[in-house]
């Protein structure tokens, strides 16, 4: 029988920062194969019981009743449906496989205990080497242990080639922009599936990424390669590749904050809601509370077929998509702010809303110098339904919301398993030398 639970309960053990788990440890409950609503009182595991009642699964929040779920969602998700955004509420789903891979979680299990921060706050394993995989404090009792658990490894994967479709989007609703890409990423430490662990060649990064542009025809075929340090208070550096030059040239990444395509409302810096290194911000928590995040069930273009709902991100040029929501029990509110490295940044502050459950962040708001709310970051994350190397499902992103909430403007990108003649590709054995170098990127490079 659950223990009964206030909200009273809740506030008192939030100054704690004692791990996830209220009533019992996530990580015990995870490592020992069991159910991890254990962990949790029902209160904060059924919106019906959080809410009294006000809210419940299938019920469609919008600019009429948004107000009955002010308290638990984040402010730029409020601003977004008192404008017409919708959104549809679901059950909360704990399955810690729900929205990162099982062998993750094992290595999560596995390697607790073995992670430790230097005193400048860079992350290393305990014996002095580059992390090995799996979230590094599972427990985390810093902000700054929370955005490293999110950062070292986003997508949990080794490596992976998705294309996608972004369009950007004005306040009459009108898309004003269209680009189509594949983004490519492969980790260079901490590989948990495709060997070697670590490459040896480019140990002292973290990850590359390239992105290649297929559509619109005038800028098809340009690329941009980066590779980020291991190293987290170093920028990147980043190589671009010009077909009209058939040239590639090193170019400065020091330029965080310009717009990264025409009229998107995105900076480099707000690539997957944080692309700067841990290091180049300051962390510190600010709360700790239950609150909506977007669930599982957000499968977007990922869907195939006839089956899509009105809820699971359409693949069109929508200005709010619609999609799904869930309570989630034990939320961290992370705050970042940029440091003197980060020369130029508008941004007084950012809000990560962190869930200590899966280690992981999906959605993000952004406030001016000037103290206002400016930027509403969502991410959304589910089951592709595409096979990796180790047979199982991949679960990675299925779409991604940037809103611009002083302009109204948004930037929507919608991930594809096929697009432009590009195939979906998870842990497939991604090679550097093959992509993500200058020589590379002029082999490939449209002639």
């Amino acid at each position: 029988m659950r223990t009964l639970w206030s909200r009273r309960d809740f506030l008192k053990t939030a100054g704690s920062w004692a791990g996830a788990g209220l009533l019992l440890p996530v990580l015990k409950l995870m490592g020992a194969g069991k159910c991890l609503a254990a962990a949790y009182p029902d209160e904060v595991l059924y919106i019906e019981k959080y809410t009294k009642g006000k809210v419940k699964p299938g019920m469609i929040i919008s600019k009429e009743n948004a107000d009955l779920i002010k308290a638990i969602c984040p402010e730029g998700l409020f601003q977004e449906l008192k404008r017409g955004a919708e959104i549809k509420i679901a059950e909360t789903d704990l399955n810690p496989d729900a929205m990162q891979p099982h062998y993750w979680n094992e290595a999560t299990v596995r390697n607790q205990g073995q992670a430790v921060l230097d005193s400048k706050g860079q992350l290393y394993h305990k014996d002095g080497g580059t992390w090995i995989g799996g979230a590094p404090f599972p427990q985390a009792k810093t902000a700054l242990e929370a955005i490293w658990n999110f950062k070292f490894n986003p997508r949990r994967l080794d490596d992976l080639s998705r294309a996608s479709i972004d369009r950007s989007i004005d306040s009459n609703g009108k898309v004003v922009h269209e680009l189509s890409n594949v983004y490519m990423q492969i980790q260079t430490v901490g590989r948990l599936v495709v060997p070697p662990p670590i490459l040896p060649e480019f140990k002292d990064e973290l990850h590359r990424t390239l992105l290649l542009i297929l559509a619109p025809y005038d800028i098809y075929g340009m690329s941009v390669a980066s590779t980020i340090y291991y190293d987290a208070a170093k920028l990147p550096d980043t190589d671009l590749y010009i077909p009209a030059l058939r040239r590639t040239r090193r170019v400065p990444c020091s330029q965080r904050f310009d717009s990264a395509a025409p009229y998107a409302v995105y900076f480099t810096s707000d690539l997957d809601m944080q692309n700067d290194p841990v290091l180049t911000w300051k962390w510190e928590l600010a709360g700790r509370k239950p609150m909506l995040m977007p669930s599982k069930d957000n499968l977007g273009a990922r869907l195939q077929g006839s089956t899509r709902e009105s809820f699971t991100w359409p693949d069109v040029g929508e200005k709010f998509p619609r999609t799904t929501w869930q309570l989630r029990p034990e939320m961290l509110l992370v705050d970042g702010t940029p440091t003197a490295q980060l020369e130029g940044a508008p941004y007084s502050k950012k809000r990560f809303y962190y869930d200590a459950v899966d280690n992981l962040t999906w959605v993000c708001d952004i406030w001016d110098l000037t103290g206002k709310l400016w930027k509403h970051i969502i991410s959304f994350t589910g089951d592709t339904g595409v096979k990796d190397s180790t047979g199982k499902n991949v679960v990675d992103l299925t779409g991604q919301c940037y809103a611009d909430l002083q302009r109204d403007y948004h930037s929507n990108i919608s991930f594809f398993n096929k697009h432009k003649g590009m195939t979906y590709l998870a842990n497939c054995g991604l090679k550097i030398e093959d992509w993500m170098t200058p020589s590379a990127m002029l082999k490939k490079g449209r002639r």
